[in-house]
């Protein structure tokens, strides 16, 4: 019979070409067949590209940048069919999705064009103020908001939002960056400390549904969140950010918008993460949903009730060329010492070295947990 276990020149497994290209009924063949799933099975040196980070703990090789940026130009496709769904034109109906583009330069150009409309006035005054809301500080954060700025804009502090969205005009568009002192309060009262807040963030709460998200247009989350942290919306909170029912009335010429929160844009994507609500990932073909808080249900409509959602986990594939090129230019550097890692011995840059999962065989030390992992859950 057919070696199950066969490898490409590349030491790529059958059954790891299987998993990568979604083939389920494949998998569950070669599993059947006695396809070996541990890689310590074989000599195989594993180096996970996430874990490369220099002497600061900054990943050094990543997507995120084009996630950001393919995330943004989505987002403002989306925002502009959901207001038209809720009765108003307005120039984000000009954007397309990344895809749609040849390159995120192309994109720029477009959202460029569409800022000059904004300039002269031709967003609708029902809308009223329009409010970004960055929150994250990383590469995603920075990569959605080199897009932001192509359009007119204003830079405010999280404390001035509740003001500028009454009082802030519509021939520019504001934005605000939300950092970890912004939103999250110690449930003691005591102030906020970062070192305090990682060795104990179940200490801490965050204001950001209470103080940020009323006055916020558009979400665009770049939060990285783990177990334990305190979420920025929950499932409870956002029923109070959107009304129970909603209904257009079509005898008013400019209806009346049910709310300020119109858009998110989940581009860290972590499922029940920093927004409890995200359960379940989008797609390229289908990137929008409109979520009912109420009813806790998705609906691929953009029309009622609800906020827009998009979380889509694989955003650069949109900028494929440019985000390839981007993340070659960023694993090129450490690509002479993953070529050494072929030996016995882990004589190379500490940035590789501890990236390094398995090695002759078996688990590196950093990674020896995955062990224990494995027998929690019986694998």
């Amino acid at each position: 019979g057919a070696k199950v276990d066969l490898q490409s020149n590349n030491g790529v497994s059958s059954l790891i070409m299987a998993c990568r290209e979604g083939h389920e009924e494949v998998v569950r063949i070669l599993l059947s067949a006695g396809a070996k799933v541990d890689l310590q099975d074989e000599n195989i040196c594993l180096v996970d590209y996430e874990k490369i980070v220099d002497d600061r703990g900054v990943r050094q090789v990543a997507f995120g940048q084009y996630a950001g940026i393919a995330g943004m130009i989505n987002i403002l496709n989306g925002l502009g069919t959901r207001l038209l769904a809720l009765g108003h034109h307005t120039p984000f109906m000009h954007v397309g999705l990344a895809h749609n583009y040849p390159g995120s330069s192309a994109a720029m150009a477009a959202i460029a064009a569409l800022g000059r409309e904004i300039e002269c006035g031709l967003m609708s005054k029902g809308v009223g103020p329009v409010i970004f809301t960055f929150t994250g500080a990383g590469n995603v954060s920075q990569g959605a908001q080199s897009v932001f700025r192509q359009l007119p804009h204003e830079y405010i502090s999280p404390k001035d939002i509740k003001e500028v969205a009454t009082t802030g005009g519509t021939r520019k568009l504001y934005a605000t960056v939300v950092d970890m002192a912004d939103n999250l309060v110690r449930k003691d009262g005591r102030p906020f400390d970062e070192t305090d807040y990682r060795a104990y963030p179940d200490q801490y709460t965050s204001i950001f549904a209470k103080d940020i998200a009323p006055y916020t247009t558009c979400l665009v989350n770049g939060l990285y969140w783990g177990p334990g942290s305190p979420r920025i919306i929950t499932v409870e909170q956002c029923k109070e950010l959107m009304p129970r029912d909603y209904h257009i009335n079509a005898s008013e010429g400019v209806p009346s918008l049910p709310q300020k929160l119109h858009a998110i844009a989940d581009i860290s994507c972590d499922m029940n993460g920093s927004l409890e609500f995200v359960n379940d990932v989008t797609s390229i073909d289908a990137p929008f949903v409109l979520y009912n808080a109420h009813t806790q249900k998705m609906s691929k409509s953009l029309d009622g009730n609800g906020i827009l959602l998009m979380a889509v986990d694989n955003l650069p594939a949109q900028l494929p060329r440019e985000a390839t090129d981007f993340f070659g230019s960023k694993l090129l550097p450490f690509i002479p010492d993953c070529l050494q890692l072929g030996g016995q011995s882990l004589n190379v840059s500490n940035s590789v070295k501890n990236a390094v999962i398995t090695h002759g065989g078996a688990l590196t030390e950093r990674f020896r947990y995955i062990h224990e992992l494995r027998k929690k859950r019986k694998l």
